[in-house]
């Protein structure tokens, strides 16, 4: 997806001009359901006629419909996150809905017809995908225009993608109708640019805030400053965090004893690949700054631990440090599997800022600016930086990892949870990221 759509779907796209009405979740929600509900009753009516006022096709039929509209409402949430690929999130949003109605069915032993629960899941996904890949096709390009500042001028060089126009005198910004306008309204303007601005304002002209904009666009928030959420506090929803500990048991018990085969099969490989345990225990700083042992399949030969020896912390590319089986699990991720005692244990949580080695952690927060504010959190076994970055150890590298880390700690939701577990599976079929 790129910059220009993401623009128009998480920063008020309705403001960026007309939008076609098939665009509308309102519009969408309503087709989904009367065409695929028309498309199973008229399988009803022409394949199955005994089956048409039988409970196993009323139940299916409600099932469907509760599935596909759920569907489209986790999609919309989904497509708001910055960089989400609109065409691409369609398929998980169905597949996690149509899971769990086939979950619920399967326990409370409720008649269903998997024909028509089939149906309902083809045409409710295909719909989607035609009605969003169709409107995405609207907007081939959208020019913006800029009040020139120190910041604005940097976030123009930062997304390329955008035809930017800079912004020469108030009266350039006079003759401004239909494009968008970014201004960083902390800067200190004078007050001609000011009476413009207001004035574009007034006019119906859409202004953005650059901080706001940037971090809509990217999905990182930059460290000026300490950033505040939508609630005007620093601390994260803390009614989330509650519920988000009770997922991460709910999910990682069930998940630790179906993967203990596997585990176990994989501890074997690691014996025989190289002398040294299955299990790699190490040190890394934790939630709100208290130092816990990580555990990981041990994917580097055995070595004597050190853990004020940064450079030792460091895992490069082709490092020769990484074992023939170690290199696979790396990047498969599955060397993270043990991480579910930890949070079991409540030492780490499915999802959040990774946690780093203690001399590397030391060092950062020695050299950022607020590094210690990612620990307000627990640290996840995968997170927003993750699948936006993957692995990094330079200073510059996480010093935009940290602005994806900030970015998840303001804006911290189920939705965003659900996007970056999507992506993550995405990236253990794809090794994308892994050293």
């Amino acid at each position: 997806m790129s910059v220009l759509d993401d623009l128009l779907h998480y920063s008020g796209a309705s403001q960026l001009g007309r939008r076609d009405a098939l665009d509308r979740f309102s519009v969408q929600i309503p087709l989904l359901v009367v065409i695929t509900l028309a498309v199973q009753i008229a399988v009803v009516v022409f394949a199955l006629p005994d089956a048409l006022l039988s409970r196993t096709t009323s139940n299916t039929l409600s099932a469907t419909f509760a599935a596909n509209v759920l569907s489209m409402l986790v999609y919309r949430e989904m497509r708001r996150v910055p960089g989400t690929r609109r065409v691409a999130s369609i398929l998980p949003a169905f597949l996690v809905n149509y899971l769990v109605l086939i979950l619920i069915i399967l326990i409370a032993r409720v008649p269903y017809s998997s024909i028509l629960g089939a149906i309902g899941f083809v045409v409710g996904f295909s719909l989607t995908w035609i009605l969003n890949a169709r409107a995405r096709s609207q907007y081939k390009s959208i020019s913006m225009f800029y009040v020139p500042s120190d910041r604005t001028v940097a976030f123009c060089e930062e997304l390329r993608d955008i035809d930017f126009h800079r912004l020469e005198s108030p009266e350039d910004l006079a003759r401004v109708d239909d494009n968008p306008v970014v201004v960083d309204l902390r800067e200190d303007l004078d007050s001609d640019w000011e009476r413009a601005i207001a004035s574009a304002v007034v006019r119906g002209v859409s202004v953005f805030h650059v901080k706001q904009l940037r971090e809509s666009l990217t999905g990182m928030v930059r460290i000026d400053a300490m950033s505040e959420n939508s609630f005007g506090t620093l601390q994260p929803s803390s009614s989330y965090l509650h519920a988000k500990r009770v997922i991460d048991m709910l999910v990682s018990v069930p998940t630790l004893i179906l993967l203990s085969p596997i585990m176990l099969v994989v501890a074997i490989a690691i014996r025989l690949d190289s002398p040294g345990p299955a299990i790699f225990r190490h040190q890394r700083m934790g939630h709100r700054g208290v130092p816990f042992h990580t555990l990981k399949f041990r994917t580097m030969v055995t070595r004597a631990p050190d853990g004020l020896d940064r450079d030792s912390q460091m895992t490069q590319a082709s490092d020769p440090r990484i074992t023939r089986i170690g290199r696979f699990l790396r990047k498969t991720r599955l060397d993270e599997m043990p991480q579910l005692i930890n949070v079991i244990r409540g030492e780490m949580s499915l999802i959040g800022p990774r946690p780093e080695a203690m001399a590397l952690s030391k060092w950062y927060d020695e050299n950022l600016d607020f590094y210690e504010y990612r620990h307000i959190v627990r640290p996840g076994v995968t997170g927003w930086a993750q699948v936006n970055q993957g692995h990094v150890t330079q200073l510059d590298d996480v010093f935009v990892k940290l602005q994806y880390d900030f970015y998840y700690i303001k804006n911290i939701s189920a939705w965003l949870d659900l996007l970056i577990l999507f992506r993550t599976l995405q990236v253990m079929v794809s090794g994308k990221g892994a050293v």
